[in-house]
């Protein structure tokens, strides 16, 4: 009777001390306990927590279906370690912060396991994971190096890439379905201490017709001493007895009531246990389920754990639970609302409470999602819950509709039904209450502006959005900073409106109040990367500098560039590259927005930002058709509609095609849109001067520069691309008041990447009139890199065979009869190749064709042309 009087460190669990001895072991860094649901990998693992001896500390994570992202599953483990008491309260709010933000993880927490000495996380149910169990594999992997006296534990029923690893300093050992199978030493140590029945052949019966897995041997067991007596092996009673439903080995009818009512939840502490069934014995109850094996208590707050049922029980009982919708509802909003008040993981609370039909609950959940999780505006990972949420719901909590259409709108399929559902938002007229009345109001009518953005009406977003912006003046300064994380919240999304309808000035007044009230440092920086990013958009690079070198690292890290949050932060700096002619540079920004760029509204900031580098880079043609592609598409993509982040980009994207040689497509890029946007005037202006009809760019010029809503951007851009026409017109004096405005903008603020998208001799026909006027500062101002010039003007120049001859006797021979001479044809010969030349070179002097001929590659190697 082997093992029949050791004391087990749980009730009716036998004690494993051979698999202890593995889970002890210092060597063993990574263990994954794996097996079906059902053979005792928890039960294992919190036995072998309870018995220890050791003072080293265990972070335990249950983990559900829930977390569903990388940064999901680290704030829950964040959030057990605060309830544990393993981080204190000032080091677990950072943690959160950090974590909401996209932060590196393990980062994180390799600097909290920095000298604690040895670790163990326990990550149970890892199987839960699902796809993104890799990210988390990955993840943990780096922790292991970094951090190496941690170690961890896990139980899972499928597979993960933690069993292959090989850690330092140590090893990884998978304990199998077999070696958890319970032996018939371990039987028999059961039997005795359920029923007293001390019988070798029995144990070793019970052992072999149940395979030794542990659920089946305890239901086996418990049913043996409810009988009393043992039946004989493989009888019909013997079957009856492993075959037997779970449900029956419960005590009566009380008790199979209480485990229906208290499955709903994913896990029970004993207040919310009396919650939903009104038992005071509840204590007394899941004491004897966990003695019967029904489930086993789990760390959730430090001195305060909870019951979690073994998942099949749940999972049936459960199902009996739904089979009574009233009270099946009552107790999903019971949980819901304990879920928000224990500040658990919110989606289970936005879950049981849709599960449960209390929308008002479930709006009250979402609000403190918006502003607590930023990633809701360009993820879809409330999609399915909301959806579950009737339409005429969503008409009476608008918020729930608002949350619904971000859904929507931030998965690429389904984007187009976002409209819809925005326009329940902001067309409803209900007014719940949220936290207090006056920031309720403002919170309302500021989503209904948002969620014009949402139905592609931007123009109206933007109107909306100054109206609402208009009444923060008015509420009391001592509710501003009571709820400033709040109202700073929702000031960022109003400042991407205003700054979407053009409203420049606006947008910057709405981002620096959300500076100004934002408490915390982390989300100051958040606040600055838009000021950043609308201050680079609209030309003030200098202002641009100094909002991001104002930004703190240690609570923005270089990590975060990954993540959609810094998405204006990358306008900053991609403008910034731009204008500083690193197309290259520019180029290298944007890959770190390949992760959301295809979800995230700033979708066509970035893309303007691509088009121009890729222009800057010789391969205007290719970028051209890949980005009007994406326009093209039956859906647009997010962010594209009555904005001037469209426009911009319609503009770049009309220089791109004039580059590639395609007139007619760089017209095309220009149809429907508005006339009398600043931000599409270099698109206008260049499409007339490329077509030889310099009179109406002339004047179209002037009429652009009369245009209210422009930038120092775009004023610099349309004069100096209307300085060309001025010339070609003759108008000297108007190209050098212009050109000159355009260069004073540049040594002031900073934009420049205009002048590199001028066709080269537009540019040259600028620069040699710069030249003749003695203008040190214009040269500068229209002297491109030579490496630049070419790559954006070798579509530009098409010389023939003979053509590209005489531009390099030009080059070695000064004057006609000295070319003709070396040609050996007639100096008119020469003369009418020469016009050709120059007209096609955009030139007026042999100089200035030799310099755009050097610029363009044209006299790298002039024999190839003959």
């Amino acid at each position: 009777m082997a093992g029949g009087d050791e004391v087990a460190a749980i009730a009716g669990v036998v004690d494993r001390p051979r698999l202890y001895q593995v889970l002890d072991s210092s060597l063993v860094r990574v263990c994954v306990v794996q097996g079906p649901s059902g053979s005792g990998k928890t039960t294992l693992l919190r036995s072998w927590a309870l018995q220890r001896t050791q003072e080293t500390p265990i972070t335990w994570v249950s983990l559900s279906d829930r977390v569903t992202s990388r940064q999901a599953f680290w704030q829950h483990v964040a959030n057990s370690a605060s309830r544990l008491g393993e981080l204190s309260e000032g080091t677990a709010v950072h943690v959160k912060e950090q974590l909401s933000l996209a932060a590196d993880p393990v980062r994180i927490a390799s600097g909290i396991l920095a000298g604690v000495g040895p670790a163990v996380l326990v990550l149970d149910a890892y199987e839960h994971l699902g796809e993104v169990m890799a990210e988390i594999d990955a993840d943990l992997a780096r922790l292991l190096v970094a951090a190496p006296d941690l170690r961890v534990l896990v139980t899972t029923r499928s597979r993960t890439e933690l069993a292959d690893f090989d850690p330092p300093g140590g090893i990884v050992r998978v304990i199998t379905l077999a070696e958890l199978a319970l032996t018939p030493e371990e039987v028999g140590a059961l039997i005795v201490a359920q029923t007293g029945i001390a019988d070798e052949r029995l144990a070793a019966s019970v052992a072999s017709a149940t395979r030794g897995f542990a659920l089946t041997v305890r239901a086996v067991v418990l049913t043996l001493s409810q009988l009393g007596r043992i039946p004989h092996p493989d009888s019909a009673e013997w079957n009856d007895v492993v075959a037997a439903r779970l449900e029956s080995l419960l005590p009566d009818p009380v008790a199979a009531q209480f485990v229906t009512d208290t499955s709903v939840p994913p896990y029970v502490d004993v207040e919310l246990g009396q919650l939903l069934s009104g038992r005071q014995e509840t204590a007394e109850l899941l004491a004897m389920l966990e003695r019967n094996g029904f489930g086993r208590w789990i760390p959730y707050a430090r001195h305060r754990p909870v019951f979690q049922y073994v998942e099949t029980i749940r999972d049936a009982f459960r199902a009996r639970a739904a089979d009574e919708p009233e009270r099946f509802r009552r107790s999903c909003v019971i949980t819901a609302s304990w879920l928000l008040e224990n500040e658990e993981v919110v989606e289970q609370a936005l879950q049981f409470a849709i599960d449960g039909g209390d929308h008002a609950l479930a709006d009250r959940v979402f609000v403190s999602v918006v502003i607590g999780n930023p990633d809701s505006y360009t993820s879809d990972r409330f999609l399915a819950t909301l959806k579950e949420v009737p339409q005429a719901a969503l008409g009476e909590y608008p918020m729930l509709a608002f949350g619904l259409a971000l859904a929507l709108a931030g998965n690429p399929m389904l984007r187009g039904e976002a409209p819809p559902v925005a326009r329940i938002a902001f067309e409803s007229t209900a007014r719940p209450a949220y936290i207090e009345p006056t920031i309720d109001a403002f919170s309302l009518a500021s989503m209904q502006a948002i969620a014009r953005r949402l139905a592609w009406r931007f123009r109206d977003s933007s109107d909306a959005c100054l109206s609402v912006l208009r009444t923060v003046d008015a509420i009391d300064p001592a509710l501003l900073e009571r709820f400033g994380e709040h109202v700073g919240t929702i000031l960022r999304q109003l400042s991407y409106s205003l700054l979407q309808g053009g409203r420049i000035d606006e947008a910057m007044s709405a981002i620096d109040r959300s500076v100004s009230l934002c408490p915390t440092q982390t989300t100051r920086n958040y606040s600055t990367v838009y000021a950043a990013g609308t201050s680079a958009f609209a030309g003030d690079l200098a202002r641009a500098k100094v909002l991001s070198a104002s930004i703190d690292l240690k609570a923005w890290p270089v990590e975060w560039r990954d993540s959609f949050m810094n998405g204006l932060g990358l306008v900053a700096d991609g403008y910034a590259r731009l204008d500083a002619l690193d197309f290259s540079g520019a180029a290298d920004v944007l890959r770190d927005a390949s992760s959301y760029i295809q979800t995230a509204e700033f979708w066509p900031f970035l893309t303007g930002i691509s088009v121009s580098a890729r222009h800057g880079l010789g391969q205007a043609r290719a970028e051209a058709e890949r980005v009007t592609r994406e326009l093209a598409a039956p859906v647009p993509p997010p962010g594209v509609g009555d904005n001037v982040a469209t426009e911009r980009l319609h503009a770049v994207l009309a220089l791109a095609w004039l580059a590639g040689g395609d007139q007619r497509a760089a017209a095309r890029a220009l149809d429907g849109q508005p006339d009398d946007s600043p931000y599409l005037a270099i698109g206008r202006i260049a499409v007339l001067l490329a077509a030889g009809r310099d009179h109406q760019a002339l004047q179209l010029a002037r009429d652009l520069l009369e245009l209210p809503g422009h930038t120092i951007r775009t004023l610099a851009e349309t004069r100096t691309f209307g300085a060309v026409a001025a010339l070609r017109q003759h108008e000297p004096e108007l190209a050098w008041t212009w050109l000159s405005a355009g260069a004073v903008a540049w040594e002031t603020y900073g934009p420049r990447v205009h002048v590199a998208l001028l066709a080269p001799r537009d540019r040259r026909l600028l620069w040699e009139f710069a030249r003749e006027r003695g203008s040190a500062s214009l040269q500068r101002y229209l002297d491109v890199p030579a490496s630049e010039a070419r790559a954006s003007g070798l579509a530009a120049a098409a010389l023939t065979a003979r053509e590209r001859v005489v531009l390099a006797a030009l080059a070695e021979h000064e004057g006609v009869r000295a070319i003709a001479q070396a040609l050996v044809v007639s100096p008119h010969t020469v003369k009418s190749q020469l016009q050709s030349i120059y007209r096609k070179l955009g030139v007026t002097s042999r100089e200035a064709a030799i310099a755009v001929a050097q610029e363009l590659g044209l006299l790298d190697s002039p024999s190839s042309a003959l």
